[in-house]
């Protein structure tokens, strides 16, 4: 089976593809527009090959969200009630300070653009920050938006025989309010749904299945299946009204990744040095930035590592300390989540910079909120979308700069209040992506800007 998104396509002996299935996965992928109106939204600056060369974006998904008091927002002369139980060190930049279990990235803080003023107002379900963060709108099940990854593929196209948009180890599952995450396509079609690993990274037998010709399927019965697929595709064209000449096939791409060498390539650890992934950590967070950097290499233009895909009965950043299944406390953070943290995040700022990628890739670290000012009575903190911090490195952002700041106890912002579609357009902007003349197919085929948000002007010179 191979996945692309959420969709299992079948790639079986004595069956072939499903014609059916090609349908409902390609035709949702399609342009979504007639020839006409596709060369009009060109016209109009819509991105196309000739267009300028745009950047890669790996995202770091903190899912559940670290305390921002308790790692890079932090109140040492608040209440002992706020400031929590961890000591602020100074960085390499003048005047900020950051979690003393960040030492790693404390020495590297002169290329982080940190944003310690983010907050919205629709919710505090994990779900709904998920949903601000991955796609810069909240939203139900009627309108569901899509991911910054599939905006970007929808707008770009691959560069390569990897998918353009990648998320790794596998898609957030159960966070505690339903199932819109943020991290499908929406409108834009099968065609731009995420490529979900889901496999470990970092386990001794790691292998991605789907990237393997089924057992008993020589490659030239693979190649002519796909001659066929070719004939069905004139007939439809011949016989169809609508345009498929700009289609992009879900069932191309099965086939290039079956087919292609180097795709499988960049999926393959196994090529990188022991030191190198010691450097990163031998845990599924840091083998999967590792991963990450690897795929950009290979040609993937958005990449997003989800930090868990669960908050429920395991150590993540949801410091409720519940004593049940959301029990996690100081000591999760000082013993595994900071560290972890801490390796992954600078080995690959690090890396991607020895490898000169670090220009061409924006690194954005990114979380559904923050976590309320006052410790509960069990010594946690609760959901808080009111203030938190995230931050930005590489392509064109300035390093060394903190935007905004929140008052003496970290409750609201004290200045430069910045919403979550303005951090996705920053990305998008350090991306090399002209916001203002970037258009995709929006629902009913209007075309549409990539977000509806402005970059934040203090992350770039």
């Amino acid at each position: 089976m191979l996945n692309i998104g959420r969709e299992k396509m079948p790639v079986c002996g004595g069956h072939g593809i499903p014609r059916r299935s090609f349908l409902t996965a390609g035709a949702a992928g399609m342009v979504g527009l007639s020839l006409p109106g596709v060369l009009g939204m060109e016209a109009r600056g819509a991105v196309n090959d000739r267009g300028p060369r745009i950047k890669n974006c790996i995202t770091l998904f903190l899912v559940g969200s670290p305390g921002h008091l308790d790692t890079w927002d932090m109140k040492p002369d608040a209440p002992a009630e706020v400031r929590g139980k961890f000591k602020p060190i100074q960085t390499n930049v003048a005047g900020v300070q950051i979690c003393e279990h960040f030492p790693l990235m404390a020495r590297m803080m002169n290329k982080v653009a940190m944003v310690r003023s983010l907050h919205y107002r629709t919710g505090s379900t994990h779900e709904n920050g998920q949903r601000w963060m991955m796609t810069g709108y909240d939203f139900g099940a009627d309108n569901v938006k899509p991911h910054l990854g599939s905006v970007v593929s929808r707008a770009f196209g691959p560069k390569s025989e990897l998918p353009p948009n990648v998320i790794l180890p596998g898609p957030i599952g159960n966070t505690g309010a339903g199932p819109l995450h943020g991290q499908t396509a929406g409108h834009l079609g099968s065609a731009h749904e995420p490529f979900f690993l889901n496999a470990d990274p970092a386990r001794a037998d790691f292998r991605v299945g789907d990237l393997e010709v089924p057992a008993g399927q020589s490659a030239s019965r693979l190649d002519a299946r796909r001659q066929l697929l070719g004939q069905l595709d004139e007939i439809q064209r011949r016989t169809e009204t609508r345009s498929t000449q700009m289609h992009d096939s879900s069932y191309e791409r099965a086939f290039r990744l079956l087919t292609s060498q180097s795709a499988k390539d960049a999926f393959n650890l196994g090529r990188e040095t022991d030191r190198l992934r010691d450097r990163y950590g031998r845990n599924t967070f840091g083998q999967s930035c590792l991963m990450a950097r690897r795929l950009v290499e290979g040609g993937v233009r958005f990449v997003t590592v989800n930090h868990f895909d669960t908050v429920f009965g395991l150590s993540c950043w949801d410091m409720h300390a519940d004593g049940g299944g959301l029990n996690n406390t100081y000591l999760d953070y000082e013993r595994m989540l900071c560290p972890q943290f801490d390796m992954a995040f600078t080995a690959l700022i690090e890396d991607l910079q020895q490898r000169g990628l670090l220009e061409e890739t924006v690194v954005a670290v990114i979380s559904e909120f923050g976590r309320t000012p006052r410790l509960n009575g069990r010594g946690g903190r609760d959901h808080y979308p009111d203030a938190w911090t995230n931050f930005l490195v590489g392509g064109n952002i300035r390093g060394g700069v903190v935007v905004g700041s929140t008052d003496r106890i970290g409750a609201r912002p004290h200045n430069d209040p910045i919403e979550p579609p303005q951090m996705l357009a920053s990305i998008l902007h350090g991306m090399g992506i002209d916001l203002g003349n970037t258009f995709i197919p929006g629902p009913g085929d209007r075309p549409v800007r990539l977000i509806e948000a402005e970059p934040i002007r203090q992350l770039f010179a």
